[in-house]
């Protein structure tokens, strides 16, 4: 025979675990926990907290989320040619602004974990084709995504007139990345 005491305690232990499990169930998505980045990020508008380099920001978002530029590769810090004003540009431009971040239907992280995202000031203006287009960064070739041939057209664009970094870049100066699509290339 189950004594009083012990059909107690057995309901309180099994009051516990309902009480437990009601609350893994409800508080993960109040808080955004478990989410996927298109309902976290897609279409979603942030303030920036700062640019890390060229071609990666921080956003002011609790979390400290890294946002990589899709499309786009800067020179890197500290000593690639041109990082400095990559990094410098992204900043200015960005810092303490509102951002609206665009997700693309390829991949949603880079393997460093940063969100891919394409970054709009205000509605049209595509933060990641103006880096290429002003020649602070490179158009990465190494994934498709929808931009993929605006982006690449704009830093054809910035090499032939020879905007910022193209102005007397030498072939060892681009990342190994560039030097060796280049030579498949063939060029």
């Amino acid at each position: 025979m189950i004594r009083p005491r012990e059909m107690s305690a057995r309901r309180s232990a099994i009051g516990l675990v309902f009480v437990v499990l009601a609350l893994l169930i409800i508080l993960p998505p109040m808080f955004g926990w478990f989410r996927d980045d298109y309902s976290r990020f897609d279409r979603k508008s942030f303030t920036v907290e700062s640019a890390v380099d060229g071609d990666t920001l921080i956003l002011a978002d609790g979390r400290a989320t890294r946002v990589a530029l899709l499309g786009v590769d800067a020179p890197d810090l500290p000593d690639a040619h041109f990082s400095q004003h990559a990094m410098r540009y992204l900043d200015a431009r960005l810092r303490g602004r509102r951002i609206l971040l665009k997700l693309d239907g390829t991949q949603t992280r880079d393997d460093a974990g940063r969100l891919l995202a394409y970054v709009y000031l205000g509605d049209t203006d595509l933060v990641n084709a103006d880096i290429v287009r002003d020649g602070l960064a490179y158009a990465d070739r190494r994934s498709r995504h929808t931009f993929a041939p605006q982006i690449e057209q704009l830093e054809n664009e910035a090499r032939t007139r020879k905007r910022g970094l193209w102005e007397n870049l030498a072939d060892e100066q681009q990342p190994p990345w560039r030097r060796e699509w280049l030579k498949s290339r063939g060029k």
